[in-house]
């Protein structure tokens, strides 16, 4: 199943590859409006943008979902596309922002944890490491299901520089690749619950929030730059690398972990107020325990 998979999921990017990129944006947009017609997920993205904005009219977050869902088609057909020379449409479409930042960091010999979320094109920040920058990254994430889809995803990544991180091998993995002075990237906009997430505030609702990056930017002191690569109106994407987060640090570990979380939360959601459409809203980000903190606080680790 893996080669029939690998050589389906080549051949389909091959054929993509030669699509005019106007032609692929128009074609992205239109597969969007079509899982808008057939309602997919929509009962999740309305309630999501319901809890988000509940300050906008019904008029108003319809027309948000519709961009949303054509900005989704694009990112879909852009999934399909990495499966053939994906180094080349990265160098091909991207525009690069205020390096810098990414670059004074690796200098400091420690590696570099690189925030991101599902914004954009998150497989187009994590392809620049090695395609732009000349640097191994190494992405946290969770085990693909149906396991030749993990297989498939693994071998297409590592052929761009890019290897996973899985359980039961992530922390092996993260610690290796800042041995090496490398980047480990972070997803930071999915639900996480106990015992490895936190409630912290997230367009105002306490959420589980995943702790592993506070936890190991404490650990290691390695910086914590964040970045997101987003879709512009000509199709190419902007990659912007935003100055390192300051690690807030307390004598109690657990509340420091907390603080930086929350932090971290609050970054994300600037960017998802900031390119609203291209947010993934078809993820369920708020579910568990939504009820308030008690006050004073502002998070409260998941038991």
């Amino acid at each position: 199943m893996f080669y029939l998979a690998l050589a389906a999921l080549k051949l389909q990017a091959y054929a993509l590859s030669w699509l005019p990129r106007p032609f692929f944006l128009f074609l992205g947009r239109r597969l969007g409006a079509f899982l808008a017609l057939v309602k997919f997920r929509s009962a999740i993205v309305e309630e999501n943008l319901a809890r988000a904005f509940p300050e906008k009219s019904a008029r108003e977050r319809e027309a948000l979902a519709r961009a949303q869902y054509q900005e989704f088609g694009i990112l879909l057909l852009e999934i399909f596309r990495s499966f053939y020379r994906y180094a080349d449409f990265v160098e091909r479409n991207t525009e690069v922002r205020d390096v810098h930042h990414l670059q004074e960091a690796l200098a400091q010999g420690q590696g570099v944890f690189v925030m991101t979320a599902h914004l954009g094109n998150w497989e187009v920040l994590t392809a620049s490491g090695p395609a732009l920058f000349g640097t191994g990254v190494t992405m946290v994430t969770k085990e693909l299901k149906p396991k030749w889809l993990h297989r498939v995803a693994e071998v297409t990544r590592s052929l761009v520089g890019v290897r996973m991180a899985c359980e039961p091998r992530t922390m092996p993995s993260i610690l290796r690749a800042l041995k090496q002075k490398e980047i480990v990237g972070f997803v930071m906009d999915q639900f996480t619950g106990a015992p490895f997430g936190a409630r912290v505030p997230f367009f105002g609702v306490p959420v589980g929030s995943q702790i592993a990056l506070a936890t190991l930017a404490l650990r290691t002191r390695s910086p914590v730059v964040p970045a997101l690569a987003v879709r512009q109106a000509n199709g190419k994407y902007l990659i912007r690398f935003y100055p390192p987060l300051p690690l807030v640090e307390d004598e109690d570990l657990e509340q420091a972990i907390l603080k930086n979380t929350a932090n971290y939360v609050r970054f994300v959601e600037g960017w998802v107020r900031e390119f609203p459409t291209q947010w993934l809203w078809v993820h369920r980000r708020w579910k568990g325990d939504l009820s308030p903190l008690p006050l004073p606080t502002f998070g409260e680790m998941l038991k």
